[in-house]
């Protein structure tokens, strides 16, 4: 991982549909997950960037993610977290990226569960 300094871009809210859970019954339709995304870049200030899209991390990264994992079945949303942190990963700009997925859970007066992860190059 990169020395400080760093600037942290965040997309919040992210809804994730895909098939995820132990059970038969749990990936019988899509959940909606609940994703939110932390990318750690070298300071771009300091990389000379200006104001040019392809020169930066750009928010579109979100439909990335969502394509990367809809469509597709996952026991575990440990896996998904994974496979969102990859997506993530892909754009050199980033260092390392913190990842945090919430599914509701059926378990009766558990409103969420989840998991948060930290990967980086």
């Amino acid at each position: 991982m990169s020395a400080w300094p760093m600037d942290m871009l965040f997309l919040e809210g992210l809804e994730v549909p895909c098939r995820v859970g132990c059970s038969d019954p749990e990936r019988a339709t899509p959940q909606s997950l609940r994703v939110e995304v932390r990318l750690y870049c070298a300071s771009l200030r300091e990389a000379g960037i200006a104001d040019d899209l392809e020169q930066t991390v750009d928010y579109r990264l979100a439909g990335d993610m969502i394509d990367a994992v809809q469509g597709r079945e996952y026991l575990l949303i440990e896996r998904v977290a994974e496979e969102l942190a990859q997506v993530a990963l892909k754009n050199p700009l980033v260092d390392h990226v913190t990842i945090s997925v919430r599914k509701r859970p059926p378990v009766q007066g558990l409103e969420w569960a989840g998991v948060q992860i930290t990967r980086g190059r």
